[in-house]
């Protein structure tokens, strides 16, 4: 009998060591693991090639739904992306990539020129409406065209926030608010740790 409850209590001993060495993460941003899909898509990169969405597996990938006639909400939140990116000294562990809610006008080419123009950390993909529709769906993303004027000049209402997926296309975290540059990088930095 003695022997048996040694072993139990080694057994209870054994599973409280390993629980306090496995650190649960603690995110900033809403933790969507496990209830939205894995990143799968089959967009056109800026070269017009085709690109899947493992083409992206190894590093955690930020994705952001926008476009490059956006006036000011998309701009703002590269330009906020860039500068926590800079202050990490990381962008070539994150892979951040726009995907357009305005395929009509952005072209590969078009999407080149804009997402270079934030730097080379920045990945533009387009593609038909049918593909962009089925991925905003994936992941309950809101776009519509307002009425054009009579000039053809539109705007597209979009959601704007981030999707965070871990090197392994894992939906990870969903990022609402960029206002808070060191909740984002403490959540960057553990999403390049997993």
């Amino acid at each position: 009998m003695k022997t048996h409850q040694f072993k139990l209590m080694l057994a209870l001993l054994l599973l409280v060591v390993l629980q306090s060495c496995a650190k649960p993460v603690s995110w900033h941003a809403t933790n969507i693991t496990g209830k939205m899909p894995d990143l799968a898509f089959s967009l056109v990169g800026p070269d017009g090639s085709n690109i899947q969405a493992d083409a992206l597996l190894g590093k955690p990938a930020l994705i952001f739904f926008g476009f490059t006639s956006c006036p000011d909400v998309c701009p703002t939140t590269l330009t906020r992306l860039g500068a926590i990116l800079k202050t990490m000294h990381t962008s070539e562990d994150i892979q951040v990539v726009l995907v357009t809610v305005d395929p009509s006008r952005d072209t590969p080419e078009k999407m080149q020129a804009y997402t270079s123009s934030f730097g080379s950390w920045l990945l533009g993909l387009t593609g038909p409406e049918a593909a962009l529709e089925s991925l905003r769906k994936s992941y309950g993303v809101y776009a519509a065209m307002e009425s054009s004027d009579d000039k053809g000049t539109y705007n597209v209402m979009h959601n704007t926030a981030i999707f965070a997926f871990d090197r392994k296309g894992r939906a990870r975290l969903l990022i609402s608010d960029i206002s808070d540059s060191d909740a984002i990088i403490s959540d960057l930095k553990q999403l390049i740790n997993l």
